[in-house]
């Protein structure tokens, strides 16, 4: 065991591979490295820009080829302005394709007859590439040299090595196995593929492309989900048809079947030899090694899925389960690769195998995956968070058995009297009148529907509701212990147990539903492969907007595929010479390094919708950030009292100074005046599960603001909730939410020089009761305001002492929802609320662990 932790990571002991792995054969040129040695050799060597003249000109061509179609291109190179002054060297969309193109970069036969007797023919094309190449590409590839793994690890949180953790692929069993069936010295490139048919059109025609995708587990999963990267490559389009040469529906989708499959053989025929007998690489560090690029997941939705395993829509593409035993509690053997080979070349011969239909096989008898090396495809078909838990079990399943029981008039009702947050979706609609969810919205109602159905749905309906969020939240963490994973299984145990009510409720008549079985697979995916954050289906489609929509909206929309084919060619080797210059700028070669994507900081923050900018320093301690001005100046006692609802300011403010100010003699003056923020950005506390891009939320507090626009509502006033630290020794003595207490947030702001210095900004905060153990019935924390003498309970305290945004959801009860919380502020007008675990990862990750 060593122990491996940067400063910021949490520390992690890893168990090192036992075999010599990832031997250096010698050293080689990466690609940046030849193509600065082919400048060199043609003079080029101070112009890394060619075939560009400058810097400038490689802008503008950078631009042009991204963002302007031919034509505009044309139009702008014959402006008078663009001839007389920028003066590129390319005066036409002709010749600047011409630069471009300098820059380093099947058929079927059917059972209809013709005219001439002769059976029907089709012919396919194919566009692809080869894999391999694209592995060299990858794993070779400079940028990613700090993100590149070549060998397995077993990883603990512990130093004994009894909690095990797993989060990237090389942390999985299946890398660590696979390592042992190779030679010694071999390193193993993890291939991932992943496909998706998509339509190209968007609101009359059918036009439709189905890409293929490629990229390997050696890179960070955080850096390959990113489209910017371009850790993931297209490898190729499939060949859509309609079949028309074939007799009747039956016939088509076999033919579809098994053209997907020999096109699929083809793409994947140089992974044979490579997979087998390994091939020297050059790889990102300069070292050459011997890569065997081996097929390890596959990334699709249950329709695919089922297509890559030569079975029916209806079983599970993993396992045998049986057809009605879908929603029994028990684990089903996986579908066994010799054995679903053996019976597929049984049926082809004319025998009647009891397994191809046992097994609800298709009559597919050249599987593209039969011939792989070291490949048992039944277990590299990953988990689909998308399509099988947002979209299926959850939004198709649950939401819409809920929205049965509580009517749909009410669910809506309840969305719309849900309370704000910063960042979150109001439904003010409802969400019966959404034509069309994407992943987002189905997150977005994951945040709330627990409070929604508190109440109104019978306990049993709702412990089965917790737990497919809890399995669902579960399934989204980027890292996993041996813990978490065991949560993750009593989430599913504890839905089994009360699934049958919504049988009582004559909501569903059985369980025999795939999606729900899939949920099964998950732990044994996550321990085998590492995280199923790094196969989710919401990769693909956003590569699709740049790999399939962006280049057939360049194309004439005739002979497209062909056309968007080139042109992705062109915009890949534009990318590819704005990384070499990034990688001569990292050198020095060209002074300061240009903007570029891939030389941002991995844990850079994201960005607010508000003017405030929160500084990359607030990453590396903790902390809080509030703008570098006040946008309410001199704020008077009044004001704060009726637009900020700071009741008591002065008494609670007079509170604060004798604790804080002892020996001043000043006291708080109900003439005196105060800047005010309108929000503060807290850093989130470290949760080794959850992405470091998610530490940062926002707490406000400002009244309604009027919009410059005289014929547009002003933008609502915002008193966000927060938790506070009330006792700072409890805090961080204990766990959970030990020491913490609730309260809204009415007013940050500075304290006055004449009062005494103090290093923190100050927030007016209304308390809400403390926090006890949760309400038997739904498991949540139950609150309501807390109260002194009639009135609302009030402090003044540090801004320092805010911990993160919370959310409370109004207890709506079984009651009708009250109208005036529609159009309210429902945190004014309800009595009750819930603590909502569900709002992010942060808070559901404290709490869940109290559970």
């Amino acid at each position: 065991m060593e122990e491996v932790a940067d400063e910021e990571e949490p520390t992690r002991f890893a168990k090192v591979f036992p075999r010599p792995v990832a031997d250096v054969l010698g050293v080689g040129q990466t690609v940046f490295e030849e193509i600065q040695e082919s400048q060199v050799d043609m003079g080029l060597e101070k112009n890394p820009w060619a075939p560009f003249d400058d810097e400038y000109e490689w802008g503008l061509a950078e631009w042009l080829s991204k963002r302007v179609n031919k034509t505009a291109t044309d139009e702008f190179l014959k402006l008078a302005i663009t001839k007389n002054c920028t003066q590129p060297s390319f005066t036409s969309n002709y010749t600047f394709q011409k630069k471009l193109d300098k820059l380093p970069t099947v058929t079927s036969t059917g059972d209809r007859v013709g005219g001439d007797r002769k059976p029907l023919t089709e012919q396919h094309e194919l566009w692809r590439c080869d894999p391999v190449e694209c592995v060299r590409d990858l794993i070779g590839n400079p940028a990613f040299k700090d993100y590149l793994s070549y060998v397995p690890e077993q990883v603990f949180a512990d130093p004994q090595g009894k909690t095990q953790v797993y989060d990237e692929m090389w942390t999985g069993d299946w890398w660590w196995n696979m390592q042992e069936r190779l030679p010694s010295g071999a390193v193993v490139a993890p291939v991932i593929l992943a496909s998706d048919k998509t339509n190209l059109t968007r609101f009359r025609g059918d036009k439709a492309a189905w890409p293929i995708y490629l990229t390997i587990g050696n890179i960070k999963k955080d850096i390959r989900r990113q489209p910017s990267k371009h850790a993931t490559v297209l490898i190729g389009y499939l060949p859509i048809s309609k079949m028309l040469h074939f007799k009747d529906d039956e016939g088509r989708q076999i033919a579809h079947y098994r053209l997907f499959h020999n096109c699929m053989r083809l793409v994947t025929k140089p992974l044979v030899d490579a997979g087998r007998h390994g091939v020297d690489m050059i790889c990102a560090d300069r070292n050459i090694r011997c890569i065997h690029p081996i097929l390890a997941a596959y990334i699709a939705d249950h329709p695919e899925q089922c297509l890559i395993a030569c079975c029916k829509e209806n079983h599970c593409p993993r396992c045998v389960v049986g057809t009605k035993h879908h929603g029994d509690h028990f684990d089903s053997p996986l579908r066994d690769v010799n054995e679903t080979r053996a019976t597929l070349e049984c049926h082809k011969n004319g025998e009647d195998p009891h397994l191809f239909e046992d097994h609800s096989l298709r009559a597919i008898y050249f599987p593209f995956w039969s011939h792989l090396p070291h490949t048992d495809i039944f277990m590299y078909i990953t988990p689909d968070i998308l399509h099988q838990l947002h979209k299926g079990v959850f939004k198709d399943h649950i939401v819409s058995w809920c929205s049965t029981i509580i009517s749909d008039a009410e669910f809506d009702t309840h969305f719309q009297a849900m309370s704000d947050f910063h960042g979150l979706r109001h439904f003010k609609r409802g969400i019966s009148t959404v034509s069309q969810w994407t992943c987002t919205e189905h997150k977005e109602m994951q945040r709330v529907v627990l409070g929604v159905i508190a109440g109104a749905v019978e306990p049993r309906v709702f412990r089965a509701a917790r737990a497919v969020l809890d399995f669902i939240y579960y399934a989204q963490y980027q890292a996993h212990t041996d813990t978490t994973l065991a949560r993750m299984q009593e989430a599913l145990d504890v839905f089994h147990v009360n699934k049958d009510v919504f049988v009582e409720l004559r909501l569903h008549q059985h369980f025999n539903i795939p999606k729900v079985h899939s949920m099964r697979h998950y732990v044994q995916s996550i321990r085998a492969l590492g995280s199923a954050d790094g196969f989710n289906s919401e990769s693909p489609e956003r590569l699709h907007i740049d790999y399939a929509k962006d280049a057939y909206q360049a194309s004439s929309k005739v002979d497209y595929i062909a056309q968007m084919t080139h042109w992705l060619e062109l915009q890949e080797a534009v990318f590819r010479h704005g990384m070499f210059l990034n990688w001569v700028a990292s050198k020095g070669g060209l002074g300061e390094p240009l903007d570029s994507d891939l030389l941002e900081d991995e844990d850079e923050e994201p960005t607010f919708a508000d003017s405030d900018i929160i500084p990359s320093g607030l990453l590396a301690s903790h902390g809080y950030h509030v703008a570098k001005s006040c946008p309410f100046l001199a704020v008077s006692v009044s004001r704060l009292q009726t637009d900020f609802g700071t009741i008591d300011f002065i008494p609670t403010l007079q509170t604060f100074l004798t604790h804080h100010f002892p020996h001043s003699s000043i006291s708080a003056s109900q003439y005196d005046q105060f800047d005010l923020f309108k929000s503060v950005s807290l850093r989130l506390p470290r949760r080794d599960h959850i992405s470091d891009l998610k530490r940062l939320n926002r707490v406000r507090a400002h009244p309604a603001i009027p919009n410059r626009d005289c014929r547009k509502p002003p933008s609502p006033a915002h008193f966000d909730v927060a938790f506070v630290v009330e006792d700072h020794q409890l805090w961080e003595s204990g766990t959970g939410l030990d020491g913490l207490r609730l309260a809204q947030i009415r007013a940050i702001f500075k304290l006055p020089s004449h009062y005494g210095k103090f290093p923190h900004p100050l927030a007016y905060v209304e308390w809400f009761r403390p926090l006890r153990d949760p309400e038997p019935a739904t498991n949540l924390y139950r609150l309501a305001r807390s109260t002194r003498n009639q009135w609302r309970f009030a402090s003044v305290i540090s801004v320092r002492d805010l911990l993160q945004a919370a959310h409370l959801m109004p207890r709506f009860g079984s009651s009708k929802v009250d109208v005036s919380w529609i159009n309210g502020d429902v945190l004014e007008l309800a009595d009750e609320f819930y603590v909502n675990p569900y709002i992010n990862f942060h808070i559901f990750d404290t709490i869940q662990h109290l559970y």
